[in-house]
């Protein structure tokens, strides 16, 4: 009897031990949309790369922006050991996905959909504010297998034109976040929020109102970081002084980020794509 109670204790200190040794790993990343205009940095001179990436960066769970339905048939036909969640923002397979992809044999979908930035966000197409397109949010409850952690993913793309869309698509994100998430469980939001860190939009993302929901900027609190002050790259060789941050991981709950990085992925006048990733470690 002693024996096999000790046995279940080990068997539950390895799983712990496991799991504080394998932080989750997330990415966000803005693949730009395929269009022959990019020349040498087309989708279809590209795609490959950054299903490699992928796969060698070993990575859990990301969110991607910018994904045409094409883009995303060829991502998910080559990383066979993932799925993905998300539709279109014209609803289905029209217009631009913000797609979260996870590796299907680690984690269990509890719960997921998609809303839209606007004043009608359960409206499929609308329009908010005064943005130039119709915007996404995906989002998805995860529960990873090996130690039924609980985690809620949140992976969105903000408006390029409109200044009030991405300031009051901040506010809606937050209250989404606040509406499905439950108290205590780590939440990840990943995006391209088209801000800097000085925009009322992000200050809005990272506010403390009082409010049960407070999130962090992974940069700010990772152990260590690396890569380049931005994330825009515009396909251009020489570094803009000027470019600066505007995709982010955000996260809320009791994790520690590991490792914070922005992944320069370039060979020579080719980019994995004109927004960089960002990758980083959390250990839940």
């Amino acid at each position: 009897m002693k024996n096999r109670i000790l046995g279940v204790l080990l068997f539950f200190f390895a799983l712990t031990l496991s799991a504080q040794e394998d932080p989750l790993k997330i990415m966000s990343s803005n693949i730009r949309m395929a269009t022959e205009n990019d020349g040498i940095n087309y989708w279809n001179f590209r795609r490959d790369w950054f299903n490699e990436m992928v796969k060698f960066e070993d990575i859990d769970v990301f969110g991607a922006q910018e994904v045409l339905y094409s883009q995303l048939e060829d991502m998910q036909n080559a990383l066979d050991e993932y799925a993905h969640i998300g539709v279109g923002r014209r609803g289905g397979t029209e217009g631009e996905f913000s797609p979260i992809f996870y590796k299907k044999d680690a984690f269990e979908v509890l719960d997921s959909g998609t809303l839209w930035l606007s004043e009608t966000p359960e409206v499929v197409g609308s329009k908010g504010w005064d943005a130039a397109l119709p915007r996404i949010v995906t989002w998805a409850k995860f529960r990873r297998k090996k130690d039924q952690k609980l985690f809620f993913f949140f992976n969105t793309h903000f408006d390029h034109v409109g200044t009030e869309a991405r300031k009051e698509s901040a506010t809606l994100i937050r209250n989404i976040i606040a509406e499905k998430i439950t108290k205590g469980t780590p939440v990840f939001v990943t995006g391209d929020f088209n801000v800097p860190p000085s925009s009322e939009a992000y200050q809005t993302m990272i506010s403390d109102k009082g409010e049960s929901l407070k999130l962090l900027d992974t940069k700010l609190n990772a152990e260590k970081q690396y890569g380049p002050k931005y994330t825009f790259n515009g396909f251009q060789l020489e570094p803009n002084q000027d470019r600066d941050r505007i995709d982010y991981v955000f996260y809320q709950g009791d994790v520690s980020i590991k490792s914070y990085q922005v992944l320069d992925a370039q060979r020579g006048p080719k980019f994995i794509s004109d927004h960089f990733p960002v990758i980083v470690k959390a250990q839940m």
